[in-house]
């Protein structure tokens, strides 16, 4: 498999993910990081969240949430998974 670089458009952090295409060295295509995308989309869950009558709570649950009526909740906790073990990994710059 072909990798692709990515540039992360608000911290300019870059990584590569797989491609089917064989793209040159200096090319690359740009996207938010996770970190990133996590700063840009909690506000904007935080305010559904209210608007739903729960907790503005997304991405705060450190493994645990008892908003079990919220339609966030899986994302939510499968997100700090997903986070616990992109810091494990390490990243290239």
């Amino acid at each position: 498999m072909k990798k692709l670089r990515v540039k992360c458009i608000k911290c300019g952090k870059e990584w590569q993910k797989e491609s089917s295409f064989s793209w040159g060295h200096d090319v690359f295509t740009s996207s938010l990081c996770n970190p990133c995308f996590r700063k840009v989309i909690s506000p904007i869950i935080h305010k559904k969240q209210l608007r739903e009558g729960n907790f503005d709570c997304f991405g705060k649950a450190q493994d645990y949430c008892d908003q079990f009526q919220c339609k966030y909740i899986e994302w939510c906790l499968r997100w700090e998974e997903t986070e616990k073990a992109i810091n494990k990994t390490p990243t290239s710059r």
